[in-house]
């Protein structure tokens, strides 16, 4: 939360935004342990040392501080992928590959993080409910920050969810090298700090499903869910959103089984 900007202000109000037991004002120079180093507020800075008043915590928040933080997708997914394979001898194999992009940006005198995700040609995407063009770019969440609030770092964080209906089949899930950017991810980036760099860079993360099945006809359905994470020096790591993205292949087997 942020601390109120205008009115009364008490020790108790600091106590609780920092999650601080200190009941003296000069516990919560900024940068002493207490408060984040360049906190600052609707009064502006808070003081390192020197003189310190309440009101000098007005707007101040323990969580890094964003112009705005918007979600750009609607309904219950932020994308929808599926893919469909037809096939006999018994066993069959089939993928869906997907990339998520974080792309800086600036906007006047403030610096952009926007997360975007991308369809492969393996696929067929859905975004906002229209088809997806491969290799467009579609985004997530866009979050502004002032550039003394860049944070130093982002991660995302992946865990998936399988079902499937039809028989016996082998699903897996792989988090490879992103492609086509700046930069690449590299691989099993799951939760892995990356350094937020200046405007304008964009770093891939692609997420791989395949499906094997012998003499398999039937649907699985991957669920993976995201938690798009910010982290600054002296601030708690600021989750700034968290959003899953559905991938369906369906599977049908012809002829005689092995």
């Amino acid at each position: 939360m942020t601390l109120q900007t205008s009115g009364n202000i008490c020790i108790g109000d600091l106590k609780t935004e920092f999650s601080s037991s200190a009941n003296c004002l000069t516990s919560y120079y900024a940068g002493g342990g207490v408060v984040p180093s360049g906190a600052s507020g609707t009064n502006g800075a808070v003081p390192t040392s020197g003189t310190i008043c309440l009101t000098d915590f007005y707007g101040v928040s323990n969580v890094i501080p964003t112009v705005s933080n918007v979600q750009n997708y609607t309904g219950t997914y932020a994308a929808e992928f599926s893919a469909v394979l037809a096939y006999a001898g018994g066993f069959g194999a089939d993928s869906i590959t997907y990339q998520l992009v974080m792309r800086t940006s600036t906007s006047g005198s403030n610096y952009v993080a926007t997360l975007y995700v991308e369809e492969t040609s393996d696929s067929f995407g859905v975004y906002n409910s229209a088809g997806m063009t491969t290799g467009t770019l579609y985004p997530v969440q866009t979050v502004t920050f002032t550039q003394g609030n860049w944070p130093d770092s982002y991660a995302l964080d992946h865990s998936v969810s399988t079902q499937s209906s039809g028989g016996a089949v082998d699903p897996a899930t792989a988090l490879v090298a992103g492609v086509g950017e700046t930069y690449t991810s590299g691989s099993n980036w799951d939760n892995t700090s990356f350094e937020l760099l200046n405007p304008t860079t964009n770093t891939a993360f692609r997420t791989s499903h395949l499906t094997t099945g012998e003499c398999f006809t039937g649907t699985v359905i991957y669920t993976d869910t995201y938690s798009l994470k910010f982290i600054k020096s002296g601030y708690p790591t600021l989750t700034a959103a968290t959003f899953s993205i559905s991938c369906e292949q369906d599977m049908g087997h012809s002829g005689l089984c092995p």
